[in-house]
């Protein structure tokens, strides 16, 4: 399922350049290109003369010649020429899908182009907050993971699973603390408060940390899979749960992730690491680059063996627990967008 009245990142912008780079975002495949100013130009993968992928031929000026029988592309789709004749075929143009390049990132709108709505990016403009150390996930490229993309947004949303999945970075025991769920127009937010906990592995380590904090883990999840994650601890007694976590006292680190759609059962994953400690500390920065791409893999690899077994039994019964609370009230939103879209459209949600 693919919702697609929605931002998506397609590229980390120094991905893009001025050869053709080739991506498959929802199912279809995308040329991306800068012109000659330094403008992204997204375009359909395709001639539409004998189909070759437009990513296949090279960029000439601020357009993308195909590399079959040289027809000539412009940043809008038309075809401008055609070798050997002067009058262009009615018809000849792929087509050209909107492009914003925010906070480094290139953000691409796969639906309808009417329905374009800036606002609706999510708010990551802590990769651009002087306050804060960042760090750019995977060396500026992203995780490709074997598996559906709802299963990122899964993920993010129940963060019990560090106890078993990250034990030696993230897993401090926090089970015994309930979530909250909170449900918003276009979002859903999953809060936990440890307080007079033995910090994380990864914040000792770190940091040299010991004796117990109060933390937080939080994750907000914006349609359709911009997830922010915002965990960290202070001193026992100086936040309480509903506190402002900007306190002076606060040490925290917000991860920005979100999955791109490939295809149904592939999709790719860009983050970014956004702290507040240690910030002109480079030393730190190549060694949360490097751990966090470690606790990464390690949840790729869990949603890659979610997604091989769903796709052998899509049809197998599953149970739900207290802590899916989260991530179901994200199902659910995702669904109703898709459902709305294929009433407007007429194509089928499913």
């Amino acid at each position: 399922m693919f919702v697609r009245n929605c931002w998506y990142v397609a590229a980390w912008g120094s991905e893009v350049g001025r050869e053709p780079f080739a991506r498959t975002i929802l199912g279809e495949p995308v040329v991306l290109y800068r012109t000659e100013s330094g403008r992204a130009v997204a375009l359909e993968d395709r001639c539409c003369h004998r189909n070759l992928p437009l990513s296949m031929g090279r960029i000439e000026g601020d357009a993308v010649r195909c590399g079959y029988h040289g027809l000539k592309f412009d940043p809008t789709g038309a075809c401008i020429e055609v070798p050997g004749q002067s009058a262009i075929p009615p018809g000849a143009r792929v087509r050209s899908y909107p492009l914003i390049e925010r906070w480094k990132l290139l953000w691409i709108w796969m639906g309808d182009a009417s329905r374009l709505d800036e606002s609706l990016l999510p708010g990551w403009h802590y990769i651009d907050d002087p306050r804060f150390a960042v760090a750019h996930g995977n060396d500026a490229k992203p995780l490709p993971m074997k598996s559906h993309w709802e299963l990122n947004n899964d993920n993010l949303l129940d963060l019990s699973h560090v106890v078993y999945v990250h034990p030696t970075t993230l897993g401090a025991h926090a089970l015994d603390f309930p979530i909250t769920t909170e449900r918003f127009e276009r979002k859903v937010r999953m809060s936990r408060w440890i307080p007079n906990s033995h910090p994380i592995p990864l914040w000792a380590k770190y940091l040299n940390h010991s004796g117990n904090v109060d933390r937080w883990q939080d994750t907000d999840c914006e349609f359709p899979s911009h997830c922010t994650v915002d965990v960290g601890f202070a001193p026992v007694g100086r936040l309480r749960p509903g506190d402002d976590r900007d306190h002076p006292d606060a040490l925290r680190l917000r991860a920005l992730i979100t999955a791109t759609p490939e295809t149904e059962t592939s999709s790719f994953m860009f983050y970014a690491q956004c702290r507040n400690f240690a910030v002109a500390d480079e030393e730190m920065t190549r060694k949360f680059v490097r751990d966090v791409r470690v606790i990464f893999m390690e949840d790729v690899t869990i949603m890659e063996g979610q997604q091989r077994n769903l796709s052998r039994r899509p049809d197998a019964p599953r149970i739900d627990i207290n802590s899916d609370a989260p991530h179901l009230a994200m199902r659910q939103l995702v669904r109703r967008f898709a459902a709305e879209e294929g009433r407007v459209t007429g194509r089928s949600a499913a």
